[in-house]
């Protein structure tokens, strides 16, 4: 790929301010552009993975991170899942990661389930929510998106917790009238 060229001024024969001026404006200007090519060139060839998971997933114990797991591909494109739940991007860039989490409980009481990110294994501060499941019949769908930039070989976790063992993630069997739910879905696509 041939980036456009700002011509460099010709210095005087003398240093003057106004060349040296000229010349840090060459220099910004063939510097934004090339950044700018870098930049877009994820957005230009379209990386994404959209990846989801048929199992349901239950705590083991309570206040204890577990990944949410992802097995199943529906269309990827240089991001992949590794490790049953690792978001692996091939190439650097910023991604929005989007996912939607079928909640339910198998106990009547109100219950909390915890939901944040990581980027390769560290928690990423400020990113966790809280979602109250109401009782035995009250599923819920927790679903929101997250920016983030990474470099080739990163990997992104949706992290969760519970405040009860009762709280799973569900995943359930297709109906006469609708397609199988998914446990979990998520997406990242190249912005």
């Amino acid at each position: 790929m041939r980036l456009g060229r700002t011509r460099l001024p010709i210095p005087p024969f003398e240093f003057e301010r106004e060349w040296g001026n000229q010349l840090i404006r060459a220099i910004d200007q063939n510097f934004d552009a090339s950044f700018a090519n870098i930049e877009n060139a994820a957005a230009v060839t379209g990386y994404y993975g959209s990846f989801y998971d048929t199992t349901t997933q239950s705590a083991a114990a309570i206040n204890t991170p577990y990944a949410m797991t992802l097995n199943s591909t529906a269309e990827s494109n240089q991001i992949a899942v590794t490790n049953n739940s690792r978001i692996t991007f091939k190439n650097r860039g910023t991604y929005n990661i989007q996912f939607s989490a079928q909640l339910d409980q198998t106990s009547g009481a109100s219950h909390n389930i915890f939901i944040w990110f990581r980027k390769n294994g560290v928690d990423i501060a400020n990113s966790a929510s809280v979602v109250a499941v109401q009782g035995s019949t009250a599923e819920l769908v927790a679903a929101w998106n997250f920016v983030i930039t990474v470099l080739g070989g990163d990997y992104i976790e949706i992290m969760w917790a519970v405040s009860n063992t009762a709280v799973q993630i569900v995943a359930a069997p297709a109906t006469a009238f609708c397609p199988a739910i998914p446990s979990v879905i998520a997406t990242a696509i190249a912005i």
